[in-house]
């Protein structure tokens, strides 16, 4: 067996087995997945409600000095 053929063959089982990997926890990655897209989902709402209630003190503070 050459050096090449025993590359290949690794390489190979190596991409099998993720493969496998992959199909086997799919499920457990999917549950996963949605529950870290709903809390920065969350993170991301409370983040712009933040800001916008900065930008509405700032517009206050400028209105109040422009009068």
């Amino acid at each position: 067996m050459t050096n090449k053929k025993l590359i290949a063959g690794v390489l190979a089982g190596l991409a099998a087995g993720a493969v496998i990997s992959l199909l086997i926890s799919s499920r457990k990655h999917h549950s996963i997945s949605k529950k870290m897209l709903k809390r920065a989902n969350n993170v991301a709402d409370d983040l712009k409600g933040k800001f916008n209630e900065f930008v509405d003190r700032l517009e206050d503070k400028f209105h109040g000095i422009l009068k």
